[in-house]
């Protein structure tokens, strides 16, 4: 059997863009060490993918029973399941193995279970107090979220001769919730700070907001609270790309 790099070796070997925050840049760092188990297997990215896609949608079948001991481990290890999902991308570094397929289902895997989280947990919801209401924010939530997605700019609307300008925008648009780049103290500090809430809201990151207010017996009120900041996002959203395209036009 080939000899397999240490996880020290592994971080040498494989770069990586420092992510911002405290939650994701940790299981950024935890990946490495779930990455050297997965050197052993026959799987390849695209599998690996799959895998952590199919982790969490067992996950949200479980949430979906209303039991508040299931629901708070099933959450718990769907949110983990981010650890597995940093795997994929330093086994396809280490092998140099790309695929478009693989990027094209890592976006997939996450749109889709994000969203089955939100419904999951109204269902466990209904199933445990017979109340519908919970699906009014877990709709407002799916839906915004969803309408985020198909709003972002997409080379694909636009003609070939418009394409260039369009491209200038299109990576600024990567921040997203984070704010722009930071230009001098203050800028900085509320960049920061910015950083540091969409990593403790982001759906998927381990021990987020969800987890704690589910925890603390509060899942009708989680669903509101991100029912809310989801389409807070998708305002900002609208705002600042209709901003940036008015800029570029008038420059």
């Amino acid at each position: 059997m080939q000899k397999q790099p240490t996880v020290k070796e592994l971080r040498q070997l494989i770069p990586r863009k420092k992510a911002e925050g405290f939650i994701l840049p940790t299981c950024d760092y935890l990946a490495f060490y779930a990455t050297k188990p997965f050197l052993y297997l026959p799987l390849t990215p695209n599998q690996i993918t799959v895998l952590w896609i199919i982790l969490k949608m067992a996950m949200v079948l479980l949430i979906m029973k209303g039991d508040y001991l299931v629901t708070v481990i099933a959450l718990l290890i769907f949110q983990l399941a981010s650890i597995i999902d940093g795997v994929d991308g330093n086994i396809a570094r280490y092998r140099k193995h790309f695929s478009l397929n693989g990027i094209y289902l890592d976006y997939v895997g996450h749109y889709v279970c994000n969203s089955l989280l939100l419904v999951s947990l109204a269902i466990g919801l209904y199933n445990s107090t017979s109340s519908i209401r919970s699906f009014i924010p877990a709709g407002i939530g799916v839906v915004t979220m969803l309408l985020t997605k198909a709003i972002t700019i997409n080379l694909g609307w636009y003609k070939a001769e418009q394409r260039e300008l369009v491209e200038k925008i299109v990576p600024i648009q990567e921040i997203s919730i984070m704010g722009e780049q930071k230009a001098g103290e203050r800028k900085g500090v509320i960049n920061f700070i910015k950083v540091i809430v969409f990593d403790f809201l982001r759906l998927d990151n381990p021990f987020n907001l969800m987890f704690w207010l589910v925890l603390l017996k509060f899942p009708f009120f989680t669903l509101w609270v991100y029912a809310i900041v989801l389409s807070l996002e998708m305002m900002r959203k609208i705002f600042v790309q209709y901003r940036r395209i008015y800029k570029m036009e008038k420059s």
